[in-house]
């Protein structure tokens, strides 16, 4: 019945598998790789290392350091031409596409309305939510049950719900279902359908499709190569929350992008925009119980005995892909895998390997 009635596509939107090519309709995103600088001799992972990479099922783990690739490591069966699911790793390029739309704008001010860019969707409460309750997860809508991005997906998936609609029909498919809850009003609450509103507000504002947007601002100017972004079914737009495939190294490429706020020549972001994305304006208390930003998260290093110390922020997606971003050390680490890696303890264990820092 589910085959028949068209569920079955929604339920492979909803977990479409780790590794290109998957089942489903895409959008390919064109790239235009560029060469990473390399160092002569790449480290290898310490025995620590080693050890977090086996036993949390990582797939991938890549350190970009002062612009240079330094360590590069795959699990068997994997390597540098290898497509990953990003899950919701995008969420956070859709989150710096919404400051973008800020410094250029299209968007007035995150407190605005969201009714103001898209005038008579959805019901009366959503429309008076500002934009930036969606860009820090603290909208109120009552939609998702779990509210979180969880590996178990499977087990409580209900394909007539209103979350397997968003998969199927994009966030027009469900306009009247955004309903605020007041108790759930201003409380981080992480839900796919607050991604799904802010990529609806791009499309409305730039009057073009969220893909080109992504492309032309973010992914051309990375120097990154050729991906593929799932599509709400065969003619639907993007997934705004969810399952671009790149490899490993476009995203090292997206991740140093953010963080050096594009070129000298031509800023990605004004400096105050950009240091919002990076949690400039976090406390040391804040940093420290992890804080959801402008979609992406931050997080400090503090273990006494570890070299690396500082403020990261990073990029998270199900399984545990990750994006570490420390602009104070000029580092990014990108890693992949099956479940989640202990956070810290990956970062500390990548930079450890590195020569002269075991």
């Amino acid at each position: 019945m589910a085959y028949a009635s068209g569920l079955f596509e929604p339920l492979q939107a909803a977990y479409p598998r780790s590794v290109w090519p998957a089942l489903g309709s895409f959008e390919t995103i064109p790239g235009q790789p560029r060469p990473l600088h390399q160092v002569p001799a790449l480290a290898q992972l310490n025995t620590r290392g080693q050890d977090l990479f086996k036993d949390s099922g990582s797939h991938a783990l890549l350190v970009l350091h002062g612009g240079r690739l330094v360590l590069e490591n795959y699990a068997d069966g994997y390597g540098p031409q290898t497509r990953f699911n990003s899950y919701s790793l995008i969420k956070s390029v859709v989150g710096a596409l919404v400051l973008r739309a800020v410094s250029e704008g299209k968007i007035s001010n995150l407190d605005d309305p969201v009714g103001t860019y898209l005038s008579g969707f959805g019901t009366e409460d959503f429309r008076n939510r500002p934009v930036g309750s969606f860009l820090e997860m603290r909208s109120g809508l009552d939609f998702e049950a779990d509210g979180a991005d969880k590996q178990d997906r499977l087990t409580t998936y209900n394909p007539f719900g209103k979350l397997a609609q968003l998969h199927a029909g994009s966030i027009s498919a469900v306009e009247d279902q955004l309903k605020v809850s007041p108790e759930k009003m201003d409380l981080f609450v992480y839900q796919n359908v607050n991604t799904a509103v802010l990529g609806h507000v791009l499309e409305t504002v730039y009057g073009r499709p969220l893909h080109q947007l992504v492309t032309e601002r973010i992914w051309l100017p990375a120097g990154a190569g050729e991906a593929h972004w799932l599509r709400h079914g065969k003619d639907g737009p993007v997934t705004a929350y969810c399952c671009l495939y790149a490899t490993p190294k476009d995203w090292l490429r997206v991740g140093r992008y953010l963080m050096t706020n594009g070129t000298p020549e031509r800023p990605f972001l004004p400096q105050n925009l950009w240091g919002d994305y990076f949690g400039a304006g976090l406390s040391g208390k804040g940093r420290s119980d992890g804080t959801y930003g402008s979609h992406i998260r931050h997080n400090v290093l503090d273990r006494p005995g570890e070299a690396l110390q500082g403020p990261f922020s990073y990029m998270m997606g199900q399984g545990g892909q990750i994006v570490y971003i420390m602009p104070g050390e000029d580092l990014v680490v990108v890693r992949f895998g099956e479940r989640h890696s202990l956070l810290h303890s990956t970062l500390y264990s990548a930079w450890n390997s590195l020569a002269g820092k075991n």
